[in-house]
């Protein structure tokens, strides 16, 4: 397949954006950091529209604007049904997480299992979160960058490839090791609304292309469902049944107790900032179903018969969106890559710093701290500028990250939600559950990923979504039977009382009023999407005799 290619001016308008970023994180983080909170935590101080859009640029990356728009431009908008799910998840983090995390002044998620079950448990599940992050955010956000870098402007070369990974890397390196957290907040404020917007440009200029919505409406599979619809069969590889177990399951995992989202909500200002932080995240979500997946689903109309559906959304910008504007779409592409690298590389440093270096060598100094800490994140950019090219060897990128975060998922998810919401949850029966679910969870990767034995599996189990949600069933099972008559009390009773008390306490009567005005505004926005783009909406079946 021929390469693409992009205009000067594009191409112009895109560095200009690198030497913006960089320029802008450094400004940002001007302001001496004196500890390693500061470095990582932005000394608690941010606000909601900085949480909100940080929490959403660091969960967009290439990965959905080139993955997911591939698999709408095969299967559909089925393939945004985890935007919505996303959107759930974070107002999940707002209404029963926050209270419970700032009241307990965590520094890191992983801190959690340490306060609630074992020391033990939290160097498993920060351990976890490191290889999780390094390996499935940092590396394949780099990866995925770079090749939409090298394809567009016409370039295919390991050498262009290796010029595009280093300056995404050092753009975003840059920034985030000079000024730590706060560069990385407020560049996601301004990355996030050029992310956005680029998104914006790109649907409605391809909507007109397509000739309006009337012109796309009646796009039907082969079986005659509408491609327009979230809502898919249950045998679907993105059905309503693997997205409501599946993938609710990754969602929270992922959304409420993975470092880089938590950390933003652990930077917050106040219980307030924090929870509406996460409800702007959710808003957002919701908007990014249509940026990301729809485009992919018109693509599919304008660009019928591509060989290599992942190319959809590039295709899409350099054959229908005018020349600078084109540029702005590549820059928002790119604030998303960039967003994604800076939040899993402050994460993951911050996991090392206060998980592990401080447990070992607790008397080191604030000064000492933040020089090893910029140094523990330099060491992690570099490593996964090393490990980028081996992605190459992988096939469908995003469909083996969903793969591989729904089997890791189950353990942590079982152990989190036990520890808030039950008092019979023990340190030995987390322990059980996560050696359990992640041994269980490595079995079904390799089973899933070998097609002699996938297709000995009973159908529903062909799904790696649905098999998190077995292995959830069976961890939950398995921390019921190992915390028989062996919980901790005293730990159980404080989170139980540290989260009764917050969400008495946490915010004032008008705070409180605008976040459930807020919250129920999300919930009407997100039924209102869910039902649009149905069956029982306008995604309706094509009628009789219609290919």
């Amino acid at each position: 397949m021929s390469a693409l290619s992009i205009t000067a001016l594009d191409a112009g308008i895109v560095a200009a954006y690198f030497l913006l970023t960089i320029g802008l994180g450094i400004w940002f983080g001007r302001r001496r950091i004196g500890s390693a909170e500061s470095l990582f935590l932005a000394d608690r101080e941010a606000t909601w529209p900085m949480i909100g859009a940080s929490m959403f640029s660091a969960n967009i990356s290439s990965q959905q604007f080139v993955g997911q728009a591939g698999l709408a431009y095969t299967i559909g908008l089925a393939a945004g049904a985890f935007q919505l799910v996303g959107a759930l998840c974070f107002a999940l983090l707002a209404v029963f997480f926050v209270d419970v995390y700032l009241s307990l002044k965590l520094r890191t998620a992983p801190e959690f299992f340490e306060r609630r079950y074992s020391s033990g448990a939290r160097l498993f599940v920060s351990a976890i979160n490191i290889v999780m992050i390094i390996a499935a955010n940092i590396a394949t956000a780099l990866y995925a960058g770079a090749t939409v870098l090298t394809d567009l402007f016409g370039t295919g070369s390991t050498v262009h490839f290796g010029f595009a990974v280093a300056a995404i890397a050092v753009a975003a390196g840059t920034y985030t090791v000079a000024g730590g957290l706060r560069s990385v907040l407020w560049t996601d404020l301004f990355q996030a609304a050029l992310l956005v917007g680029g998104g914006v440009i790109t649907f409605v200029v391809s909507l007109s292309a397509a000739g309006g919505w009337t012109a796309v409406l009646p796009s039907y599979a082969a079986d005659g469902r509408s491609l327009w619809s979230v809502v898919q069969p249950w045998d679907h590889a993105f059905g309503w049944l693997p997205i409501l177990t599946g993938a609710m399951i990754l969602g929270v995992h992922g959304h409420c107790t993975d470092h880089d989202y938590v950390q933003r909500a652990l930077a917050a200002r106040s219980v307030y900032h924090s929870k509406m932080g996460a409800l702007f995240a959710a808003f957002l979500k919701v908007l990014a179903l249509f940026i990301i997946a729809a485009p992919g689903v018109i693509a599919a109309k304008l660009l019928p018969g591509l060989a290599h559906p992942d190319q959809a959304y590039a295709r899409l910008v350099a054959s229908h969106v005018p020349p600078g504007l084109a540029g702005l779409v590549l820059a928002g592409l790119l604030a998303a890559i960039l967003g994604t690298v800076a939040a899993g590389l402050s994460a993951s440093a911050s996991l090392v710093s206060f998980d592990f270096v401080q447990r070992f060598a607790p008397r080191l100094d604030d000064r000492v701290r933040v020089r090893l800490g910029r140094g523990i994140m330099v060491g992690i950019l570099l490593l996964c500028v090393a490990l980028t090219p081996e992605i190459k060897k992988f096939r469908g990128v995003f469909g083996y990250l969903v793969q591989l975060w729904s089997l890791l998922a189950p353990p942590v998810f079982v152990c989190v939600v036990a520890g808030i919401f039950t008092k019979r949850a023990s340190a030995r029966g987390a322990t059980a559950t996560l050696v359990t679910g992640t041994v269980l969870g490595a079995l079904a990767f390799w089973a899933l990923g070998s097609p002699d034995v996938s297709a000995t599996l009973p159908r529903y189990l062909r799904s790696a979504l649905n098999c998190g949600f077995v292995i959830t069933l069976i961890c939950a099972g398995v921390m019921a039977l190992f915390s028989l008559g062996r919980g901790d009390s005293s730990k159980s009773d404080e989170i139980a009382r540290i989260g009764s008390v917050a969400a008495r306490v946490a915010m004032s009567p008008g705070e409180t009023l605008i976040y459930r005005v807020t919250l129920l505004a999300l919930a009407v926005v997100w039924l209102g999407v869910l039902f649009t783009f149905s069956p029982w909406g306008l995604a309706t079946p094509a009628p009789t005799g219609v290919p």
